[in-house]
């Protein structure tokens, strides 16, 4: 049997396609493990160890060494974007209001003026405004028939027991107005007197004196007492009377039927008498 001679052009491709994992240099391998484990900056770490063979070969990922750490991320771009967004929002938070919400706040500002206006004009309207009284009282006053020589006026506490109590006095009243009234003249009428407030109202009973030939019937003098039939509930209301707060109270006497015009309008004073 003959030796068939070998093919040199072959050769080396046998050669190749036999090699397996035996052939394969540890050294060589160690060198391409850890040039592969190596940062590309070799002088951010030049004393670093190269971790075992071992390691190497059971680690088919081939992840970094947990020495490693990964340098953090830049900021990116999109951050100053969304920066400036937020910027342009504030902005359009401050913007003037637009027509609707104008003509808004004016109908409400309208509202406001005109309901103020109204409640004042309200107020003015409702308020006590008091009425001029065009005091008679310069003595002696000729009547039709009577003449009033003179008037004088003052207050004092009801009489609620005794001899000669006071008759129709209201149970509040603490303290009255009272008058002395004296005529002239010996004609006969008959005449009709009134306590009034401040503002011109009514203030107890109208009281009816009739006169014959200059003497009142009720005592045949031709001077009078008489007193309101109400008053100040509060005794203490003198003070501000007196010190003018309160506008006077006035006494007026009418001549003939009701509904004339009082010959004589005078003023409460504000001193206090005894009965």
């Amino acid at each position: 049997m003959q030796n068939q001679p070998t093919d040199p052009q072959n050769e080396p491709q046998n050669d190749f396609w036999d090699l397996g994992d035996d052939d394969l240099d540890l050294e060589e391998a160690k060198e391409f493990s850890q040039s592969k484990q190596q940062p590309t900056d070799s002088a951010s770490a030049p004393n670093t160890p190269a971790p075992p063979l071992e390691e190497i070969l059971n680690d088919p990922d081939d992840e970094p060494a947990p020495s490693q750490k990964p340098e953090p991320a830049a900021p990116s771009e999109p951050t100053s974007t969304a920066r400036r967004y937020r910027v342009k929002e504030t902005k359009q938070e401050a913007s003037p209001t637009n027509r609707n919400e104008k003509m808004i706040i004016g109908a409400l500002l309208a509202s406001l003026i005109c309901l103020a206006a109204w409640g004042i004009y309200t107020y003015l309207d409702a308020a006590p405004n008091g009425v001029l009284v065009e005091y008679k009282e310069e003595f002696p006053i000729q009547g039709e028939s009577i003449t009033i020589e003179s008037v004088e006026t003052w207050w004092r506490e009801p009489v609620r027991e005794g001899d000669d109590p006071d008759v129709g006095v209201v149970i509040e009243a603490r303290l009255i107005p009272c008058a002395s009234i004296k005529i002239s003249e010996e004609g006969s009428s008959n005449l009709q007197v009134s306590f009034r407030d401040g503002e011109d109202q009514l203030i107890g009973d109208i009281l009816n004196l009739s006169v014959t030939n200059g003497k009142f019937e009720k005592n045949n003098s031709d001077e009078i007492s008489v007193y309101a039939t109400d008053g100040f509930n509060n005794p203490t209301t003198i003070n501000p009377y007196v010190n003018q707060d309160i506008a006077p109270w006035t006494l007026a006497i009418v001549e003939g039927s009701e509904g004339a015009d009082p010959i004589v309008k005078a003023r409460i004073e504000g001193n206090r008498k005894e009965k």
